[in-house]
């Protein structure tokens, strides 16, 4: 008995051993829980709201942005009827002022605390309009900057992908116009040695002549400047005044890094192209969103380098990690894209060279091409992890073999096309934009040969080109406002106008609804064309004068993008609908 009794009492021991440790474990998560919360529980966010008047004018969809300036963070929203709100932000210092062209703002400091509402209302001044300039004359179309005559077809054919409507304001002599057409010709311009403009394109002497009659004819010396008229937007601040931007500040000690000969000569020998040297602002190039853990990466033109952005962290000396590209001091680095295993593929638009960074090494490959004759502007990636990427100087498409690591070239049929924009399909198919020549063209996997279809009424600059999910490739002819929608199987080409004269687009990206966005540089906005009922809507970029360029819609239907050639230089993630159940705030 006594050594049942003693095993029953060791077992009783044991069992109750067995309680404490587990009530221990169940309790201590608890405690833990309750003491260092996670870092979604770690805030409670606030709101901001306010009016908005203005001396003069009607407020109607203004933009309001709210500088966070410990977690530099800036949210920006809209006005409905004169009034805004910030919703869900952030606690912390803010300032608080209007972004809107013509307008001066105040700037109104806002402290708010965890779960607070403050108000901030602000009155804005508007500016006295500058004088129009009487020697610009601003027409609706491409065709009447370009009046019939000898020549034209052959400068549309040649000359307006690149130059799009400059010529209607050189007013050189004919001895001038010949020497630019024999430079885009011959050498090309002396800021880039990779820019050969047409180097392969066989223009004989008399078709030269006829061009530079036809130049200094309709654009010589003593004529008026010429331009396409860039239409206001008319905007429904019913619709995207339910948007939200919300852009990550750069780190303030982001280097910039000398562009080398970027200044110089243009189309003229004596006339120079001035590009800013070191550049003034940021160039942010182009966005995409890491498969493996969701971070965004971006180029940066201007600090030749890639950047990497955590927005999950609200600290902003956690959120960017940088690696300045090795081997040169200036390579522009232009598209990006992230495999997989988390490696960073970059093309080179002055380096001649396709990228790779390993981020969780830092270990950097510069992949050197066979072709030198161009410049790598986009790159891509297929389902076998093959590395695609296109030429815009040259016309090349590029596929780098997952397998073997060897690069291979494939030429455009029509020479000098200038890849401008890159996609893969659900064949694993490569759809290329060409910019020079106004095409859209296709690389074949299964013949690796090059099919074309010409975008006739493109003027040149077709650019950024998407696939969706059907297959169905679409792309944006840059120079006339146009979206152009290629069915495949068929051949058949349809494009739309947008509704509003001048309009630039630059990207067309579809998102999980087959909705296309496109990035409208000129009046920075970002447009959502709804296929289903071919109606283009309107979204105001966060800043007004604000330059898009490469984009990336994701899972959730945000999108990310990044900021060149402004003040505020951030990283964006814009909400078209607002924060909601599927698109929570971040951080």
């Amino acid at each position: 008995m006594r050594k049942a009794g003693k095993l029953m009492y060791d077992v009783e021991k044991k069992t109750i051993l067995r309680l404490h440790l587990t009530m221990t474990f169940l309790i201590a998560p608890m405690i833990l829980c309750c003491c260092v919360p996670s870092r979604a529980q770690q805030v409670s966010r606030g709101t901001i709201k306010g009016t908005v008047t203005a001396d003069q004018g009607e407020v109607r969809g203004f933009r309001v942005a709210a500088h966070n300036l410990d977690h530099r963070l800036w949210y920006t929203v809209f006005t409905v009827k004169g009034h805004y709100t910030v919703p869900q932000a952030l606690p912390g210092r803010y300032e608080v002022m209007v972004y809107e062209p013509d307008y001066d703002s105040p700037k109104e400091p806002v402290q708010l605390g965890p779960g607070e509402n403050k108000t901030a209302d602000l009155a804005v001044k508007k500016r006295q309009a500058a004088a129009s300039d009487p020697n610009i004359e601003y027409v609706d179309s491409m065709e009447e900057v370009y009046p019939p005559g000898p020549g034209r077809d052959l400068m549309k054919e040649n000359c307006t992908g690149c130059h799009a409507d400059q010529f209607g304001r050189m007013h050189y002599t004919r001895e001038k116009f010949m020497q630019g057409i024999e430079k885009m010709t011959e050498t090309g311009p002396g800021y880039n040695k990779w820019a050969i403009a047409l180097p392969r394109t066989i223009i004989p002497k008399s078709q030269k002549e006829m061009l530079a009659d036809y130049m200094v004819k309709n654009f010589g010396p003593g004529t008026v400047d010429k331009r396409v008229r860039i239409d206001p937007l008319v905007l429904d601040e019913d619709v995207f005044s339910k948007a939200i931007y919300v852009g990550y500040e750069i780190p303030a000690d982001m280097q910039f890094v000398s562009a080398g000969d970027l200044v110089g000569a243009d189309m003229v020998d004596g006339v120079t192209a001035q590009w800013a040297n070191p550049e003034k602002y940021h160039h942010m190039g182009a966005a995409f969103i890491s498969p493996k853990n969701g971070d965004i990466y971006f180029t940066n033109r201007s600090s030749s380098a890639i950047m990497q952005l955590n927005p999950r962290d609200s600290d902003p000396s956690e959120q960017w990690k940088t690696w300045r590209i090795k081997g040169s001091d200036y390579v522009h680095p232009s598209g990006l894209t992230v495999d997989k295993q988390g490696h960073v593929w970059w093309a080179e638009l002055r380096g001649g060279m396709l990228g790779e960074l390993d981020p969780e090494t830092g270990k950097q490959i510069r992949h050197a091409l066979p072709e030198l004759a161009g410049a790598v502007h986009e790159v891509v990636i297929d389902k076998d992890g093959n590395i695609d990427f296109d030429l815009i100087w040259g016309a090349f498409f590029g596929r780098l073999d997952a397998t073997t690591r060897r690069i291979h070239m494939y030429s455009t049929p029509t020479p000098d096309n200038g890849m401008y924009g890159l996609a893969v399909d659900q064949h694993d198919n490569a759809w290329g934009a060409g910019w020079q020549k106004g095409t859209i063209s296709e690389w074949q996997v299964e013949t690796e040969s090059v099919k074309e279809y010409k975008v006739p009424n493109s003027w040149g600059q077709v650019r950024r080109i998407t696939v969706d999910s059907k297959g169905i490739v679409w792309a944006t002819e840059h120079n006339v406002g146009l979206l152009a929608r290629l069915d495949p199987a068929t051949g058949a080409l349809t494009e739309y106008k947008i509704p509003v004269n001048g309009a630039q687009p630059y990207e067309a990206w579809a998102d999980r609804d087959d909705n296309i966005w496109i990035a409208d540089s000129v009046h920075s906005a970002m447009l959502k064309f709804d296929q289903k009922s071919s109606k283009f809507t309107f979204y105001p970029m966060p800043q007004p004068h604000q330059s898009i360029q490469k984009i990336q819609v994701a899972d959730d239907n945000t999108i990310w993008l990044p900021t060149r050639g402004e003040p505020i230089c951030t990283g964006v993630h814009f909400y078209p609908n607002g924060y909601t159940a599927n698109a929570p705030p971040e951080p």
